[in-house]
């Protein structure tokens, strides 16, 4: 578990219980204000911990819902278009413009922490979205994966998705690549 200095001072915590804690190893020193109680952690967990605004998106989407086989770095996630630039070589951020920046947010439970994520039809239409700045076997291997998921997408939700963005192409790629057999 992984926790920011500020909410171990909330709990109580004072800068020297802090200090004697990563000494004695009950708690281990990420970077600077961040600790995990494990020697071993999780990159994301740290990354959606210290930005809790972020949303995962993309490859790293597809990855945490098993659509892809290999994590690929660096992990994407999803801002608001004035949000701060995250300056941190292991994330990309993709800025969305406040409209689109909801639409499919959903927060699940992923190796035992909370992330937020864009779910199942939000996401398929980011890849389609996407299609042209992805490598083709990454793309390839998600729409496979997609086509064994169609009876588990919400079609109506997909398609008020689909409402929100002014690309026609999207309708046709998601019917051509996930829909057809």
């Amino acid at each position: 578990m992984i926790y920011l200095y500020k909410d171990l001072t909330k709990q109580g915590y004072s800068d020297y219980q802090i200090k004697k804690m990563v000494q004695n190893k009950q708690l281990y020193m990420v970077e600077k204000g961040v600790y995990s109680v494990n020697q071993t952690y999780d990159p994301l967990e740290v990354i959606t911990k210290k930005h809790p605004n972020v949303i995962v998106t993309l490859e790293t989407a597809c990855y945490c819902y098993k659509l892809l086989s290999k994590q690929k770095l660096p992990y994407k996630v999803a801002t608001k278009q004035k949000d701060r630039k995250i300056l941190d070589e292991r994330v990309k951020q993709i800025f969305m413009t406040d409209l689109l920046y909801p639409i499919g947010k959903s927060t699940i439970t992923y190796q035992a922490y909370p992330i937020h994520i864009y779910d199942l039809e939000r996401l398929l239409i980011e890849v389609v979205r996407n299609k042209t700045n992805m490598d083709y076997e990454i793309y390839h291997e998600i729409m496979e994966s997609y086509k064994k998921l169609t009876r588990l997408l919400n079609l109506e939700k997909l398609n008020s998705y689909i409402s929100y963005f002014k690309d026609p192409k999207i309708v046709i790629r998601i019917k051509k690549e996930v829909f057809q057999k």
